[in-house]
């Protein structure tokens, strides 16, 4: 027995000389601010501060309540006070789960109140039953000797039929109540369940060991990388009419699921993204071969057996085989998805808020003044509108991202439209919507059109007169476009007969007609051309 507790003993020695700390040693910090908070359009790097004091000689120093979904080859901790920082250990917490959140508590307390009218309900149920039954065991008038008169009877009779009766609509009351208040608290019950499972998840502890030589003050900085975090840029492009500057508002939408509220953190989004990691790719040699397909069929050999074709002799040996496989793997190494890892960093001025909740919040970004050209399109083929647009240079010095645009001209809301910042163009298009004070008409000239047979051939010709009219008070300039089909046979043959004047592009058949249009002015132009081909056969899409 003795040398089974010195063992025990021995054990406890020497956990505590690898340790060498104490339960007292062991200092929790629950809260800590967080001072910045710099977004990435996939997780977010978090800045924490805390203050303590530390005791002389090694502690350790516990960071609770965290995000659990921190990674934790990001954690970064620095100090400030005479002390030493001799290690940072990151671990989850499954004892101690999120913070109710304020919508937890709501839907709690509705949960409480709904639950308590549902059982007053019920009871109002009970007591008209036990009434109901009540009556109906004593509707019997009169003993077994003694008779009763006519009015008693009626009487009797009268009384408990109301009764019964406003019982019976009290029930049938009380029960539809009952079934849209289950409806209601079944909802509740649910959403906050939803809610409770994503709370009850682990956090995280950083667990800091220091070394001091006396008592001293400290703050500690702790910064991590966190995932469910993110940002996506939208827009919102106003122009008070088609000679001012464009007012672009550069916005972001900010989500975050981490488990931590950011309750008035300084707010930085980046156009980074941490994950991607910022190793160029390698190059490994592309080889090619011949390839040399397996021919299948079944043969004898000398003694008779028979193969299959799997195991054939092959003029291609084995070790071609397996240099075929490799050259595959080595092709597949070379697709791969680069993006450029040069980010920027908006810093809001302002402090924000964001909670754990995943919602989305509007984040004013920048604010632009945009010189632009404006130019009205129309595609009278498809689409009888006439089409604004506004081409602005020099965009790429704003660093935009793609994203949507809220469009509103002249003080109107006009629609959505979207942002390509990925173009390679110099000139941004953004498309501010239709103009309905111009008219445009698209018509098909039955009189021109004709359908002629010579020789083995049939001609068909097509013609269309175009109308627009610009019924503003001033001036505009206006980029019609239509088409002529293109031949993709030698046998079909496309002939332009008349364009009034139209910029023609022979390999794409399309024509453009660049309008100036004074206020009131009206302009038609017309359209011919001609199909040949030969008559024994359709053509699609004519």
């Amino acid at each position: 027995m003795n040398t089974k507790l010195n063992l025990i003993f021995s054990m406890l020695l020497a956990a505590s000389t690898i340790t060498g700390l104490r339960a007292d040693d062991v200092k929790s910090i629950s809260n800590t601010d967080v001072k910045e908070v710099k977004v990435y359009l996939n997780g977010a790097m978090v800045s924490r501060t805390g203050k303590t004091v530390i005791d002389e000689g090694t502690s350790k120093i516990v960071f609770e309540n965290l995000s659990s979904t921190i990674n934790a080859q990001s954690i970064s901790v620095s100090g400030k006070g005479d002390f030493t920082i001799l290690s940072v250990v990151h671990q989850l917490n499954y004892l101690n789960s999120e913070k109710k959140t304020p919508e937890i508590k709501l839907l709690e307390d509705s949960l409480e109140s709904l639950n308590y009218k549902m059982s007053q309900l019920q009871n109002r149920k009970s007591v008209l039953n036990e009434e109901q039954n009540m009556l109906l065991a004593n509707k019997a008038v009169g003993g077994a000797n003694t008779g009763v008169n006519f009015t008693e009877l009626k009487n009797v009779s009268e009384f408990i039929r109301m009764r019964l009766t406003d019982i019976k609509e009290k029930l049938l009351a009380e029960t539809t109540n009952e079934k849209k208040l289950k409806e209601k608290t079944d909802k509740v019950q649910q959403q906050l369940n939803t809610l409770n499972a994503k709370r009850n998840i682990p956090t995280s502890n950083i667990e800091v060991t220091v070394s001091a030589k006396a008592r001293t003050n400290a703050q500690f900085d702790i910064s991590y990388l966190v995932n469910n975090a993110t940002w996506a840029p939208f827009y919102d492009v106003r122009s008070k009419d088609a000679s001012s500057q464009i007012q672009l508002s550069y916005k972001a939408n900010v989500s975050q699921n981490t488990g931590e509220d950011w309750d008035k953190v300084k707010l930085v989004l980046s156009t980074g993204n941490p994950a991607l990691g910022g190793n160029k790719p390698e190059l490994n040699p592309w080889y090619l071969n011949f390839y040399t397909p397996q021919v299948y069929y079944r043969g004898k050999t000398k003694d008779g057996a028979v193969l299959s074709g799997a195991e054939q002799k092959s003029t291609t040996p084995q070790v071609a085989q397996e240099k075929s496989e490799m050259d595959a793997k080595s092709l597949a190494e070379e697709i791969q998805v680069s993006e450029n890892q040069l980010s920027t960093d908006f810093e809001i001025a302002i402090p924000y808020s964001v909670p754990s909740d995943g919602k989305q919040y509007a984040v004013d970004v920048q604010n632009y003044s945009l010189n632009a050209t404006y130019n009205y399109y129309a595609v009278p083929k498809y689409d009888k509108d006439a089409f604004l647009t506004a081409s602005i240079t020099g965009w790429q010095e704003y660093n935009l991202l793609p994203g949507t645009a809220n469009v509103y001209f002249e003080g109107s809301y006009v629609g959505e439209s979207y942002i390509d910042a990925r173009t390679t163009e110099d000139t941004l298009h953004l498309s501010l919507g239709r103009d309905k004070k111009i008219v445009i008409k698209r018509e098909q000239l039955k009189d021109f059109n004709s359908n002629q047979l010579i020789g083995g051939n049939r001609t068909k010709t097509i013609s269309f007169e175009i109308s627009v009219r610009n019924t503003k008070k001033d001036a505009v300039q206006i980029n019609v476009e239509d088409q002529v089909p293109v031949s993709q046979d030698k046998d079909i043959e496309v002939k332009m007969m008349e364009n009034s004047g139209a910029e023609f592009n022979a390999e794409t058949g399309k024509l453009t007609w660049k309008l100036n249009l004074a206020p009131n002015e009206t302009v038609k132009k017309k359209l011919t051309f001609s199909v040949k081909y030969p008559k024994d056969k359709v053509i699609n899409g004519l």
